[in-house]
């Protein structure tokens, strides 16, 4: 009886634990040293199998890395040709050309979601924390869309609070900007509004905007397989918020999202970054 409990206990410390120990006992009955082998063979199975598993994984995390760069570098200098031609063409040419760029752009509205995913798979262990500074990484993504915006005539109302110092990963902040003025850029008609607080410790954060079509369920919007353009005519895939939802999570902050008639807004709210005060 002593040796069953002192092999359950192993057992119970094994599952519980990152190790490659084994069971051990002490007895001399040849039934309980059969159960003890026949658990390390088990154990030991196990372990060979993770091991193959997590080198599996790097292999498939690194290839998605390398085909994401390798397609996104010609990609880019393709669309940027199309640009070019399309401005210097005329009548037909100019609409066979839209609509290349138009394909062009949904093949880079893709890769951009299949580049998140990687993203969320690689960070999910591994942060690259540093200190920096969320206020000027906000403002300086909101500058890079700011001719899409004008574009789009979409009146932005912006209140950030300065030198709102964090300890987190600056890239995976980036991308959730990204995603959520990316998501305004499609959805968005006229004003958008969008807050940096530092309250007592906590970051809040919130991009609201104003839409066409009024939002029924918009709790069904993180959820990766819906989308709310049926005819995917937006290129919607019911992917954006819920990359946004994933990499927030990853840092580990929540989304929240309300909805009223044709306003949106998604909050977000982080805890523990470690922030200090301006």
């Amino acid at each position: 009886m002593h040796d069953i409990k002192r092999i359950t206990k192993d057992l119970n410390y094994i599952n519980k634990n990152d190790t490659n120990g084994e069971v051990t006992t002490g007895t001399s009955l040849p039934i309980i040293k059969k159960l003890a082998q026949a658990c390390n063979f088990n154990l030991n199975e196990t372990h060979q199998l993770k091991e193959k598993q997590a080198i599996q994984n790097r292999q498939f995390n690194q290839m998605l890395t390398n085909l994401t760069h390798d397609i996104k570098t010609p990609l880019t200098v393709s669309i940027g040709y199309v640009q070019l031609l399309t401005q210097q063409s005329t009548g037909k040419n100019q609409r066979d050309l839209v609509r290349v760029q138009g394909n062009l752009d949904s093949v880079n509205y893709y890769l951009h979601y299949l580049m998140d995913f990687n993203l969320i798979r690689e960070k999910s262990k591994n942060l690259s924390v540093t200190q920096f500074n969320l206020s000027d990484t906000l403002q300086k993504e909101l500058f890079n869309y700011y001719d899409q915006l004008t574009a789009k005539h979409i009146n932005a109302q912006i209140e950030i609070a300065p030198k709102v110092i964090v300890n987190s990963d600056e890239m995976m902040f980036k991308r959730i900007f990204q995603n959520l003025i990316g998501n305004i850029l499609k959805y968005a008609s006229n004003d958008m509004d969008v807050t940096l607080k530092n309250e007592d410790g906590i970051v809040k954060l919130s991009f609201e905007n104003q839409t066409n079509e009024n939002i029924h369920d918009s709790n069904q919007l993180l959820n990766r397989f819906y989308t709310a353009d049926n005819s995917r005519t937006n290129h919607s895939v019911g992917l954006g918020l819920s990359i946004v939802q994933s990499l927030v999570t990853t840092l580990g902050g929540r989304v929240n999202l309300e909805t009223d008639h044709n306003k949106f807004k998604v909050i977000l709210i982080f805890k523990h970054l470690q922030t200090q005060k301006s």
